[in-house]
């Protein structure tokens, strides 16, 4: 964006023009990285973004990229040219060498200043400024970039991810989805470089690699030249009513767009009429989604894809430019939270995912539970609307104490600590935390047993290109890592403490456990390798995520229609009672604790 020897004024005049008459673009907006902006440039962004509208021809945007190394990168649009910039660090500070402020304090100034805006994250995988995906507001993180120069950053191992950076799993667009979050699907260039929509760039020596740099031995990909995404330039298409601020913005906002990659492919797609970005929320568990698909390559299509829940469910091989099908989507659900979108792939790889629909089941089945002291009687009640299968009941006398941080991890000064915290009694925290003052280097695996589902999250992680610390997650229970304490690769790597926290979701009636190896500095030290306060007496080691309970009785109930009771007569010693599944919550099944009066 900002060329040598050229005022801003020239350069932003330099990006309209080539988006309008060389990309053809319908609309753009100039997003520099807000450290960079003064606010004089800011006026200048402003005001070159005012006087390049035109309505109904070509539209512009205000907008600044919201830079922050250690919650990642959002692209801040504003519906008007007079909105105020918040920066991610005080101006004349960079984001390299201080936390600066967070997402929530973005949104908090916005709010404060009554302006609508609209808040991307994007990259958000790369892990020398990921996306902290904790934060999240739906008010204004309505979009996520899904592909641009950087890559695709659709799902984690998918064929076209950043070669630019190390890339975390768990960070992808899928993950956020699975979060619950609500995101339609952009595409952008982030070229920097005066030409957005140019799908033709270079490969060019990298800058600042040092000679001695060191890659992480969990590192997929490296070039030491700057490596555009194959596919060319991400954009947006927008279904709007007209060419004009006001209503792109409100199709933004509603997620009426979709994501693609060079070749401007035409994608429709609905849910029973409705639009992607959309949301059905239907009481009826029998209902059976209707989707209408409709494609319209520049190329030959060689397949369009059907996602649900992260996985395709649908595929089409295409012949020709064009496809069009429906699909009715005949499986039971499983949880009440559902969403679906449509990936297109070009026989020459061009890409275009649409924003998902969102198809939310209330009350698919749920227990209330009433417990009636004087009889020791504990009636189960479905109030929902589909039949639940295969519950247990089960009553306890006592339950297990609630764990913590160990008191070994205070008063080691360094070593490998594992333990696990119950967060709610069908999720478990299993903590993995590694110490050191000096640099000492952790590596290991875990494979996970008998668990439902789970997720990761890094903690303390170097925030740096390459070399910094890694896990890699197969999402099928195969977690590796390998991470230094005290490495300080930057001024944002401080940490003595890091680690991984694995939620984990069980079946609070099945066993559950991970098996784990570890070494330190590349050897077995089981004297500085915990499992809870006790040093382990052998790697590798196994630590329990479910202690089943002393239950005094299991009551099995095959299943329980809507509206329907059954009862169960609990022990004279219980106080308490376990029931899974009391729900089939909004990710699935939940269990439930009753503390009996």
């Amino acid at each position: 964006y900002r060329a040598r020897k050229l005022a801003p004024e020239e350069t932003i005049d330099l990006i309209y023009e080539f988006a309008k008459e060389r990309s053809r673009l319908d609309f753009v907006a100039v997003t520099d990285h807000d450290y960079n902006i003064s606010d004089e440039t800011w006026d200048v962004i402003k005001r070159k973004a005012s006087e390049w509208y035109s309505p109904g021809r070509f539209v512009t945007f205000s907008a600044y990229e919201w830079t922050s190394y250690v919650y990642g990168h959002r692209n801040v649009y504003f519906l008007v040219d007079d909105a105020p910039i918040f920066r991610c660090t005080d101006f004349g500070e960079y984001p390299w060498r201080v936390r600066g402020y967070s997402p929530r304090d973005l949104w908090s100034f916005l709010r404060k200043h009554n302006v609508r805006a609209i808040t991307v994250p994007h990259h958000p995988t790369i892990t020398d400024f990921p996306v902290d995906w904790s934060y999240y507001d739906p008010e204004y993180d309505r979009l996520v970039e899904v592909t641009s120069q950087w890559g695709v950053f659709e799902y984690y191992g998918n064929p076209f991810q950043c070669v630019l950076s190390d890339n975390l799993p768990r960070f992808f667009v899928v993950d956020a989805l699975e979060r619950g979050y609500r995101l339609g699907f952009v595409g952008g260039s982030d070229s920097h470089d005066c030409r957005p929509g140019d799908s033709i760039r270079a490969a060019l020596p990298r800058l600042g690699v040092p000679k001695d740099f060191k890659l992480n031995s969990l590192n997929q990909f490296f070039v030491p030249y700057h490596m555009p995404n194959p596919l060319g330039s991400g954009l947006a298409a927008i279904y709007a009513e007209e060419l004009t601020r006001e209503s792109l913005f409100e199709a933004l906002y509603k997620r009426r767009v979709y994501a693609l990659t060079s070749d401007r492919i035409k994608l429709k797609f609905s849910i029973d009429g409705r639009l992607m970005g959309e949301e059905i929320v239907v009481d009826d568990p029998s209902y059976r989604p209707v989707l209408e698909v409709s494609v319209e390559g520049v190329k030959d299509l060689d397949r369009v894809e059907v996602v649900k829940n992260g996985r395709v469910v649908y595929r089409k091989i295409c012949k020709g430019k064009t496809a069009f099908f429906k699909f009715v989507d005949e499986s039971e659900p499983l949880r009440a939270y559902n969403y679906y979108y449509v990936r297109v792939v070009q026989r020459n790889g061009a890409r275009a995912w649409s924003s998902p629909i969102w198809v939310i089941y209330r009350n698919l089945g749920k227990i209330e539970a009433r417990y009636e002291k004087s009889t020791r009687l504990l009636s189960l009640r479905n109030s929902g609307r589909r039949e639940l299968k295969d519950l247990r009941v089960a009553f306890l006398r006592e339950l297990r104490q609630e764990a913590r941080a160990p008191d070994v991890f205070s008063k080691e000064s360094f070593g490998a600590f594992f333990w696990t915290e119950e967060k709610s009694v069908d999720e478990i925290v299993l903590k993995i935390r590694f110490k050191s003052s000096v640099p000492r280097n952790f590596r290991g695996w875990l494979r996970l047993y008998g668990c439902e589902n789970y997720f990761v999250k890094p903690v303390g992680f170097a925030i740096v290109k390459y070399g910094g610390d890694l896990f890699t997650d197969d999402y099928s229970g195969l977690i590796e890592w390998d991470i230094t304490p005290s490495s300080r690769l930057n001024m944002l790597d401080i940490h003595s403490v890091k680690g991984l926290d694995v939620l984990v979701k069980i079946n609070p009636f099945e066993k559950a456990y991970a098996q784990i190896e570890v070494l330190q500095d590349g050897e077995a030290d089981t004297a500085h390798t915990f499992a809870g306060n006790n040093p382990v007496d052998r790697i590798p080691f196994k630590i329990q995520l479910n202690y089943l309970k002393d239950f005094l009785l299991i009551k099995e109930i095959k299943n329980l229609s809507p509206l329907k009771e059954s009862a169960v007569q609990a022990p004279r010693e219980a106080h308490y009672a376990l029931i899974y599944p009391c729900e089939q919550g909004y990710f699935g099944p939940t269990a439930k604790l009753l503390k009996l009066a």
